[in-house]
């Protein structure tokens, strides 16, 4: 455990201030000196340069045995923070996922509770991310840890429709959520929001792609879109309603997004309950207002 997540909640916030900083205060050094660099060598050598450490330097990162690529910044946070952003996702996992059991992960992002359900639970897994870069960081992943044979990862949306569409992306940043598809609207308050790209991509019911390609019939779903979330719950019509799945994850925000109260009555009204033990609740996100994640099983 880094000393980071050993230290207490009120001490982490008090410090959080000066650490923030120094980071910045540490960028802005980075970024003068490369600017240097830069103005001495030309941009052409300058970029040969940076190219020839980017090849010859590790930037992969280890945690709990799984490798991740740590080359740029979010996706370097996302798996250092593995096992302590969504403790609550972790337990779920733990829990109710077996060896040999299918999971879906909608909107995996770069993948890090595919790898996480691959490696550590040996399931099967099926995920799905549409914003390409997140989606080559998510490849490099697999390819660093062997998935390719055990994880089926496809470069498109979900959706109640099957469509094409833009994918609205917030911030070409590798790593970046909070994107929309087919929609301006996205996170925990649905803001509106000015696209930095707009994407074309194909969109898909889960009920459609998994008739039409012979996918995997999924025992447990994780829904992590941005607020499009009850809309890809709708093209799960016929999966909802078989038994072979045993548990659904999903991302909500009940108290700003209205549809999403409506989400957790359908699922109760289909056989699954919801988990209130503390270890399934994401306290800290619930104190901040954020989205977090309702688990929901059929016993």
């Amino acid at each position: 455990m880094s000393l980071r997540h050993a230290l207490p909640a009120p001490l982490k916030t008090m410090l959080r201030p000066f650490y923030r900083g120094f980071m910045r205060g540490l960028r802005l050094l980075v970024d003068g000196v490369l600017w240097v660099l830069s103005a001495l060598l030309g941009p052409s050598r300058f970029l040969t340069v940076r190219h020839y450490l980017t090849a010859n330097l590790d930037s992969t990162v280890t945690v709990a045995g799984i490798r991740f690529d740590g080359a740029e910044e979010i996706p370097f946070f996302r798996a250092t923070s593995l096992l302590t952003k969504e403790p609550d996702t972790i337990a779920w996992l733990d829990e109710y996922v077996r060896e040999g059991e299918v999971f879906y992960d909608i909107g995996a992002n770069i993948g890090v509770y595919t790898l996480y359900a691959a490696l550590k639970r040996r399931a099967q897994v099926v995920a799905f991310e549409p914003m390409a870069e997140n989606f080559a960081i998510f490849c490099r992943n697999l390819y660093l840890n062997g998935l390719s044979g055990s994880v089926v990862p496809l470069n498109i949306a979900l959706h109640d429709k099957t469509t094409l569409a833009n994918l609205s992306i917030s911030a070409m940043t590798p790593g970046k959520a909070t994107h929309g598809f087919d929609t301006n609207v996205a996170g925990s308050d649905l803001a509106t929001f000015t696209p930095q790209f707009r994407q074309p991509i194909l969109g898909f019911r889960v009920d459609d792609i998994m008739r039409q390609f012979d996918l995997w019939f999924p025992n447990h779903i994780k829904i992590d879109v941005d607020g499009n979330d009850p809309l890809v719950l709708d093209g799960c019509g016929d999966i909802l309603k078989d038994p072979r799945l045993r548990s659904v994850a999903i991302e909500l925000n009940v108290g700003v997004r209205p549809k999403d109260a409506e989400v957790i009555q359908r699922l109760t009204g289909l056989g699954f309950r919801e988990l209130t033990d503390p270890r399934y609740i994401n306290h800290e996100y619930i104190r901040s207002g954020q989205s977090h994640n309702h688990f929901l099983i059929r016993d």
